[in-house]
């Protein structure tokens, strides 16, 4: 049987500058930085938000979470234009998520 140390046994070949390095990129991986929208596809976004009755419309969205970039899919609930944000219930988890507008990078209505 081979005693097999993983990365302990390459750490002492390593530069602390090479470790620190990966260490960086793994923690950047997944990570995305927010897209950069031009004025007619917030139009479309904006539409598309009009469009949605509460409770009825089914929709799958992308959005941005931190820096991160999530998608859901489920029954839009609430739709708060005062505080500018809308609930979509994915009915896998016990509350809605709570999707400011502003996050939202794209709504596909079904």
């Amino acid at each position: 049987m081979v005693n097999d140390r993983g990365k302990i046994k390459w750490t002492s070949l390593m530069l602390p500058e090479h470790v620190e390095m990966l260490q960086q990129m793994g923690r950047e991986i997944g990570k995305a930085n927010p897209p950069i929208m031009d004025e007619q596809q917030l139009e479309e976004l904006e539409q598309k938000v009009r469009y949605i009755q509460v409770g009825k419309t089914k929709a799958s969205m992308m959005y941005r979470k931190g820096r991160n970039v999530e998608n859901a899919s489920g029954i839009v609930t609430g739709l708060k234009q005062s505080e500018q944000y809308l609930l979509l219930d994915t009915m896998d988890r016990l509350y809605p998520i709570r999707i400011p507008f502003d996050h939202i990078i794209d709504i596909t209505l079904h």
